[in-house]
């Protein structure tokens, strides 16, 4: 006797074919019972963890699952309105907000970053090719990771006095080793400089550009640079992995807080999140999605996210963020519907829960 899936007609056969693959989907997608086994495995086994709380947004809306405490002296527990330091993360912000104005003609991606700065400073090329502001964004712009008269090496608060003068010390004394714009090199440098140069356009600081391009609109109230006395109290203690989880130093910015210098809570990253998805309605939605397209023909690199991680059939775009005392990680895939922020006051990379939750299919980190 002949075998019946031999006899189906094509058509049948592949929406046969389709519906299997989405139950097979659809059986490997986490619960939150899973996802809060996880975070006691990462802090209670593991011991990798102080706090964790991990936002979602899915076909079921928004949610939050948190674990572990945001003092460990205090014994006081995370929720979804802790804050944390949410380090380059806070390149995804200034990203927005450089295609914002971008969109207004009040910049053009494509200038050079010495447009942007005082003509005292002398910004570094390579073969005549000069720095321009997607340079900065997409981490092509051929400037180190990290400045090389700041305290980074060693320092508990390495961006402490690091001022906009420093920066540009530093900037104009530059060789440049390799061609603007031939390779990939994540630069908090650059962040910074990017930071810096579209508040001097907007004529503000950092955090009011951020306010008003960006947080203000999405309706996000827990989200700065400075924080307001109650925010401060809901500031989670950072904790360093390197001493066997001792409270870390806050990092401080000067004029340099592009690098990093953002915090933010669950509730609110979720605001953020659901808007780069396209799961709510907002005037930056279209904004956010021309990040999220190639920004030159033919050169799969995207402004401020990189690119998308295709492992296990996904369609991921993801960054990660952390300082002295904290972690964090924020990704989604549109296609699969399903976007994730993980806050962590501890050092320890929290991107691989991330992944996981997005696609189960994706190891965690052993």
């Amino acid at each position: 006797m002949k075998k019946t899936y031999r006899l189906l007609p094509v058509k049948l056969l592949m929406a046969t074919l389709a519906l299997g693959a989405i139950q097979a989907h659809a059986a490997t997608s986490m619960s939150d019972a899973d996802i809060l086994n996880i975070l006691k495995q990462r802090i209670d086994t593991d011991k990798k963890g102080v706090g964790l709380v991990v936002g979602i947004v899915d076909e079921k809306g928004s949610r939050v699952i948190s674990y572990g405490y945001a003092n460990l002296a205090e014994r006081r527990p995370v929720d979804a309105d802790t804050l944390f330091e949410i380090g380059s993360i806070t390149s995804a912000f200034t990203g927005v907000a450089m295609m914002d104005m971008a969109e207004k003609s009040e910049i053009r991606l494509k200038d050079p970053l010495a447009s942007y700065l005082p003509a005292s400073v002398k910004v570094p090329y390579y073969d005549e090719k000069k720095i321009t502001l997607a340079d900065l964004s997409s981490h092509r712009s051929g400037l180190p990771a990290v400045p090389g008269n700041s305290t980074q090496s060693g320092s508990d608060n390495p961006y402490a006095g690091f001022t906009a003068s420093k920066a540009y010390e530093f900037l104009s004394s530059y060789d440049m080793k390799y061609d603007v714009g031939s390779r990939f090199v994540y630069s908090n440098f650059g962040n910074g400089l990017l930071g810096l140069a579209l508040s001097q356009r907007a004529g503000t600081d950092y955090d009011t550009l951020i306010k008003n391009r960006v947080t203000t609109p999405l309706g996000m109230t827990a989200t700065g640079v400075n924080l307001s006395t109650d925010m401060q109290k809901r500031l989670a203690t950072g904790y360093s992995s390197k001493a066997q989880f001792t409270a870390a130093p806050a990092w401080n910015y000067t004029s340099f807080e592009g690098a990093g210098g953002l915090h933010s809570s669950a509730n609110d990253m979720l605001k953020f999140l659901a808007a780069n998805m396209g799961q709510t309605k907002t005037a930056l939605n279209g904004t956010m999605q021309k990040l999220q397209l190639q920004f030159e023909p033919g050169n799969r690199l995207l402004l401020v996210w990189g690119g998308y991680n295709n492992k296990f059939d996904s369609s991921i775009l993801g960054l990660e963020g952390r300082t002295g005392g904290y972690s964090s990680y924020i990704a989604f895939d549109k296609k699969a519907g399903k976007g994730v922020v993980i806050l962590s006051n501890a050092d320890v990379s929290v991107s691989d829960i991330g992944n996981k939750i997005i696609n189960s299919e994706f190891p965690l980190a052993q």
